[in-house]
């Protein structure tokens, strides 16, 4: 709240029943430090401000704030005029100060009721030093105070409002920033210093995960809810992909279950697909290691995927060998050719049941087994095992041809 100012044009207010007497508002222009020192040492006493607003600077513009505002509610009711848009901006930046500094919200709501309180009691106790006001005086006098104070909280909490979301948004964009840089291995001078004026804790090992969700889902708030026990920064890869740094001793498995059941409720019930997929690789001991870890993770997910679609969670040390294999499509597809060719030529439908077929049988331990896992008669089983060693010229019982076999199935689930 600075010295009155000059005396914009305003439209005068209809003349209240009982207005105070010009003589008071005269005594009241020449009181406005004193009420606002009483203001702001009322709110220095009783406001619970965070200790890093106690400094002699930050109570100096309080005082600022308190004349300033009270210099102009005193011309108001001197002038007997209405609010003035220019003047409540003026006032209102206040509010935006505030916000620049960190003051809380709930700091500054409960500064401008107690402000209600004292002005109106230095205003009414003003006039009545004078002798006794009549009723309808004291009634459109706390009328007109009322209604500027309520005026002049709604122009500050609004530009409070607007300014703390556009240092939050300005917050966010400097924080992804910081953390696309690690993404590409710059960990120069000037990118710790930018995160430590964001309080961002960069401090090794990291767990670096990708994370897969549905398009549509918000996931960063999400996640880091979830995940805020550890220490999760996410940034935004690609649509639906996002990567995740967590603390080093992170359970990944836990955190992979905890952060699909989040996802899972804030999408809905009867969405179609896993929730959350994960990939991840080895930590990142260093700050210099994030990128590559981050490079693994991406891989493990992108090759899990491809591999396994139902699988939550991929680990790149178990999938990473196919992500080489999957590096160079055109010999990996002539090594599907070369493997599985006659049953790639069959149709449509007679290939993918033979290719079913093949899966099951180098992935369990007989027939019976594979019988039981595709839900057939273990006869069917047979047939069909008779046609793939006409097609492949190969024997299922061989555990070399058989791995042959499988590892011909990963690399087509590759090329998909």
């Amino acid at each position: 709240m600075g010295a009155a100012r000059p005396r914009p044009e305003q439209t005068p207010l209809p003349a209240p029943a009982a207005p105070l007497p010009p003589e008071i508002t005269e005594r009241l222009l020449g009181q406005v430090d004193r009420m606002a020192d009483v203001l702001a040492r009322r709110l220095a006493a009783e406001i619970q401000l965070p200790a890093g607003f106690r400094s002699q600077a930050y109570l100096r513009s309080v005082v600022r704030a308190c004349r300033d505002g009270v210099g102009a509610l005193v011309l108001q009711l001197h002038d007997q005029r209405r609010h003035h848009t220019a003047e409540l901006a003026r006032l209102g930046r206040a509010g935006e100060r505030q916000a620049e500094m960190g003051v809380p919200l709930e700091v500054l709501l409960s500064a401008y009721r107690l402000a209600a309180r004292v002005v109106w009691q230095e205003v009414i106790g003003e006039a009545s030093r004078v002798g006794e006001l009549e009723p309808a005086t004291v009634l459109a006098v706390s009328e007109q105070v009322l209604d500027y104070l309520d005026q002049i909280s709604g122009a500050v909490g609004r530009a409070y409002l607007e300014t703390r979301e556009r240092l939050m948004r300005q917050r966010d964009r400097d924080r992804n920033q910081v953390l696309q840089r690690l993404l590409v291995g710059d960990v120069a001078d000037e990118v710790r210093r930018l995160a430590a004026s964001l309080e961002l804790d960069l401090t090794p090992p990291y767990r670096v995960l990708a994370c897969s969700v549905p398009l549509g889902v918000d996931a960063e708030p999400i996640l880091e809810a979830a995940w805020s026990g550890s220490r999760a920064l996410l940034v935004s890869d690609e649509p639906g992909t996002w990567i995740a740094l967590l603390r080093g001793d992170a359970d990944v498995a836990r955190l992979a279950r905890e952060g699909a059941a989040a996802v899972e409720r804030a999408r809905g019930d009867g969405a179609a697909g896993l929730p959350l997929r994960v990939g991840f690789g080895p930590p990142a001991a260093r700050l210099e290691d994030i990128a590559g870890a981050a490079r693994r993770a991406r891989r493990a997910l992108s090759t899990g995927t491809r591999l396994d679609p139902d699988a939550p969670l991929h680990d790149e040390r178990e999938v990473g060998i196919f992500a080489a294999l999957g590096s160079d499509p055109d010999e990996l597809r002539a090594h599907v050719e070369q493997v599985l060719g006659p049953l790639l030529h069959v149709g449509r439908t007679r290939s993918s049941m033979l290719l079913d077929t093949l899966e099951a049988l180098v992935s369990s331990r007989g027939v019976n087994e594979a019988a039981a896992q595709l839900g057939i008669h273990r006869h069917t089983v047979v047939y069909r095992v008779q046609r793939l060693r006409d097609l492949l010229g190969v024997d299922l019982d061989d555990p070399g041809q058989r791995h042959r076999l499988w590892l011909a199935l990963q690399a087509a689930r590759l090329l998909q």
